[in-house]
């Protein structure tokens, strides 16, 4: 078998419907064995699956069930025996290789991430692209139309994160995924463990969904009702053998238990008689179904019939209107989702400390110089990001950005003659190296990142010293470069340069939103887009303003510093990186819940050395910055403490130390933070180590949001 690669046809993500009774059986398994060491764990296993029915597994602890799930799903291969495959002799040797031919397997832990809404899980391993970047509309549709022709009715929005969902829902939106790709068989593990009676009830129907639509199904259970209540056909295992398969209608719970405890049993199998398939799998059961009585059932009918009309009719908006966005919004905030709130606040809060301490804080060049002075800590911030996002750390990228400033500064000296551009491209290209020969070692030696990178700071401080040589310092004469942190836009093209990324950004904004209104997607209310573009266009009348303002003292200074627009350029295209692309979804899946992105069929270590290689890509970014606002580089650069402070900065942003959650934006604003802290507190004439003590401070108090947010989540 050839492995599927995640990019999957566009084709028709509808289940095959059409059933085949005189084609044989979907799945037979002939002799199948499987040792682990000394232990047998299944012994000469044959049994055949049919198309659109449901057989059931049932078996004490040890039995051997979970095993021989996993050899059909590609976990595990079979020691001995053969697997036929519509009649073709099959051997996976992937997960990923049974789910190309219509294997799909709901495990009992559901392999979901709960950072990723209903339709990212949906498709996660498989996204639909447009134009290389995530086509969202198309899989939203058709994850709408999937979970709609499941009757699956009971979430407030597909696009809400798989954490606020209940156990059944959780378990619908798992048993959606599995028939969104064609499905032809469908092994659920334990799908009713822990649910309660209603959800329970839900689940079932699902499973009984697949089986009249003509998909096959696999269900292992320990609850002998669910079996009874679901199943065509009863398979027990004991002791990794099977000891017997028959119709459901010829066995009753005893004679299930009797062959579960020894392999065979004396009770006499109960009368058939003729009957309709619907009827052969009714439950046969020694209690009584429950009672539901006749205005209960009319309760449940009007329900289900209002939900199906407000799917079917009604855009899945969550707020129509500003004041409802508001109010939803306001909801998100108190179950835990604070989002950027609590940095702003602090920005505020420092500059009105500051302020109240030293007029001189809030004039035009000192914010400016603040701007400037905390370029270098955002970079770094962003950097981290990516690896933060793994719930990883990368401790080097301190030195790393030294590494990148130094062969920068050594490429444009005259004795070597380098144009600034190639200067800075090699400089890149070295610690995006870096980055990959980090990442190679975390993920193909499985050394945890801290230490690694722990390693990689100080022996890239040594690299770092041995370029600077004997003299100890590396001047930089070339104007360009000397310009990136101390250059500035004329007034005019200030103005031009922010006019056209606010209508570049509010264009694009209106358009995205009113083409997902109009498809009855979950977008914003037309109110909410104006009011994003009207904030965006404030921001940016108050920079220029600001940086307009002359900041010199003997010389006329005013402008947008180009730094900032490296800033801006840095914090555009990671956003879209890690928002729009399958690189960025498989991040967060990564950082969310691993092995569920693995049985998603993304390649863990790829990904994972990726990120570390753009970690230390936007480090050598912050290290050229860094280099031009000294117009040097020498052994005083200090990458200890700046790495301290990239990651100060983006979990004080709002990234969580835990992985899974986190925007480019809060490295910027992180940085923010930490600049605001160094620059008031200079300006106040404090030392060196009360900056540290504060800054200390300030980031206990952003983890200590974020553990509460997190607890906040999990109780709602």
């Amino acid at each position: 078998m050839t492995p599927d690669t995640p990019s999957q046809p566009e084709a028709s993500a509808r289940p095959d419907t059409t059933v085949r009774p005189d084609s044989g059986p979907l799945l037979r398994l002939v002799g199948i064995d499987k040792n682990f060491g000394p232990v047998q764990a299944l012994v000469d296993v044959t049994l055949e699956v049919p198309t659109g029915k449901v057989t059931a597994l049932a078996g004490d602890n040890g039995a051997g069930k979970s095993v021989l799930i996993k050899c059909v799903a590609g976990i595990f291969t079979p020691d001995d025996g053969e697997l036929f495959w519509e009649s073709e002799p099959v051997r996976f040797s992937s997960p990923h290789e049974a789910a190309a031919l219509g294997i799909e397997t709901v495990y009992q832990d559901l392999a979901l991430c709960d950072n990723l809404d209903i339709v990212q899980n949906m498709f996660l391993g498989r996204e639909r692209l447009r134009h290389l970047l995530l086509d969202e509309e198309s899989m939203e549709i058709t994850a709408r139309e999937t979970l709609a022709s499941l009757a699956v009715t009971t979430v407030r929005s597909i696009r809400q994160p798989v954490a606020s969902l209940s156990g059944g829902q959780r378990q619908s939106v798992a048993i959606a995924k599995s028939v969104l790709w064609n499905s032809k068989l469908v092994i659920m593990d334990e799908p009713t463990a822990a649910l309660g009676v209603a959800q329970t009830e839900v689940v079932l129907n699902l499973i009984r969904q697949l089986a009249d639509r003509g998909v096959a199904v696999i269900v292992v259970s320990h609850n002998m009702n669910d079996v009874f209540h679901v199943a065509d056909r009863i398979a027990v295992l004991r002791l990794g053998r099977l000891v017997e398969v028959q119709p459901v209608a010829e066995l009753d719970k005893q004679i299930v238990v009797d062959l579960m405890t020894s392999g065979a049993s004396e009770r006499t199998r109960p009368q058939i008689t003729a009957a309709t398939p619907s009827e052969m799998s009714a439950p046969t059961v020694e209690e009584p179904p429950p009672v539901v009585t006749a205005p209960l059932q009319e309760e449940l009918t009007t329900a289900a019939a209002r939900r199906n009309a407000a799917l079917a009719l009604n855009p899945d908006i969550t707020a129509r209107s500003l004041p409802e966005y508001f109010r939803a919004a306001f909801a998100r905030v108190r179950g835990g989702e604070s989002g950027v709130l609590p940095v702003l606040a602090g920005l505020v809060l420092i500059a009105v400390l500051f302020q109240s301490l030293n007029p001189n804080f809030l004039t035009a060049g000192n914010l400016v110089n603040l701007l400037i002075q905390g370029s270098v800590f955002m970079m770094l911030a962003m950097g981290q990001i990516f690896v933060l996002l793994l719930g990883e750390i990368d401790l080097s990228i301190g030195y790393v950005g030294g590494v990148g400033g130094v062969i920068m500064a050594e490429l444009v000296q005259e004795s070597t003659g380098w144009p600034w551009w190639a200067a800075i491209a090699v400089a890149l290209a070295a610690c995006a190296g870096i980055g990959i020969l980090h990442g190679t070692i975390i993920t193909r030696l499985r050394l945890p990142s801290f230490v690694v990178t722990l390693g990689g700071q100080l022996g890239w401080l040594g690299v770092m010293l041995i370029i600077l040589g004997s003299g100890g310092v590396v001047p930089i004469n070339n104007t360009t470069i000397n310009n990136i942190a101390s250059g500035n836009l004329s007034p005019i093209t200030s103005w031009i340069v922010m006019l056209a990324l606010a209508a570049v950004f509010s264009v694009a904004t209106w358009l995205r939103d009113a083409r997902r209104r109009k498809s009855g997607l979950v977008a914003p209310p037309a109110s909410v887009s104006a009011l994003k573009i009207a904030a965006v266009l404030a921001a940016g009348v108050a920079i220029v303003l600001l940086c307009n303002t002359n900041r010199g003292t003997l010389v006329e200074i005013s402008g947008v510093p180009w730094v900032l627009l490296v800033v801006l350029g840095v914090l555009a295209v990671w956003t879209l990186l890690l928002g729009r692309t399958r690189f960025g979804r498989y991040v967060y899946a990564i950082g969310g819940n691993a092995e569920a992105a693995r049985r998603g069929g993304v390649n863990l270590a790829r990904i994972r050395t990726l990120a570390f290689m753009l970690a230390s890509f936007t480090a050598g970014l912050a290290g050229i910055v860094y280099a031009s606002r000294l117009r040097s580089v020498s052994t005083s650069y200090d990458g200890g403490t700046l790495v301290l402070y990239a990651v100060a900065a983006a979990v004080i942003g709002g990234t969580s130390l835990f992985g899974g959650r986190g925007k480019t934006l809060h490295g910027v604003l992180g940085g923010l933070v930490i600049a605001a802290i160094d620059n008031g507190m200079g300006l106040q004439g404090y030392s060196a180590p009360a900056k540290y003590v504060v800054t200390a401070l300030v980031l206990v108090a952003a983890v200590t949001i974020d553990a509460v947010a997190r607890r906040g989540r999990t109780r709602t």
